[in-house]
């Protein structure tokens, strides 16, 4: 992590680690999230900013923590995270696809657009591609329930509706500027 020494997201670190611990993790997490993403909000500017997308804060066997800022254009193809994941969006916005899932295929997703002050609670079972659709860089931190760096999670292609083991290569050669719009048919 390259932070700066004055960074504001240490404070929110230890914050979320803090609530994590003990029960009722993610009703306390969910809190002091908001508070966080209530905060950034208000200053209009990015928490922290630098040509990684992705940032990791914190990765321990119950608990992720990574600070996002998503370029316009830009979209994961659908995965999973199988845990508890919480999304704190604090500038711009986000569009999730969301897919119900038939045994091992997913179907056709529903929309959910999401601006900032935000934050969204994704079960273990959610599989969704996340993408800015905005004209600015979007800022969030999501925090998962759990060692994402370390579990075996899925992804799928657009060309196939069945899942492949998710890897960071994977994902990263998937990613890519908009393309049509996974939620509506394209037009013939």
């Amino acid at each position: 992590m390259s932070l700066a020494a004055n960074s504001p997201l240490y404070a929110v670190t230890a914050g979320i680690v803090n609530a994590a611990k003990g029960a009722h993790a993610i009703e306390r997490v969910k809190a002091v999230l908001r508070e966080h993403t209530d905060r950034f909000h208000a200053s209009g500017v990015l928490a922290h900013e630098e040509d990684d997308d992705e940032v990791l804060l914190h990765a321990s066997p119950d608990l992720t923590i990574y600070h996002i800022t998503l370029s316009p254009g830009l979209r994961y193809p659908p995965h999973n995270h199988l845990m508890d994941a919480l999304i704190g969006i604090y500038k711009g916005s986000e569009t999730n696809f969301i897919y119900p899932v038939d045994g091992s295929e997913i179907d056709a997703p529903e929309r959910h657009d999401i601006a900032a002050p935000a934050v969204v609670h994704m079960t273990p079972d959610t599989v969704h591609a996340v993408a800015n659709t905005g004209i600015a860089r979007s800022g969030a931190l999501h925090v998962y329930l759990g060692n994402l760096t370390e579990t075996h999670r899925h992804m799928w292609s657009p060309a196939a509706p069945t899942p492949s083991r998710l890897t960071m290569s994977g994902i990263w050669l998937e990613r890519g500027l908009l393309g049509p719009d996974p939620g509506k048919a394209e037009e013939k």
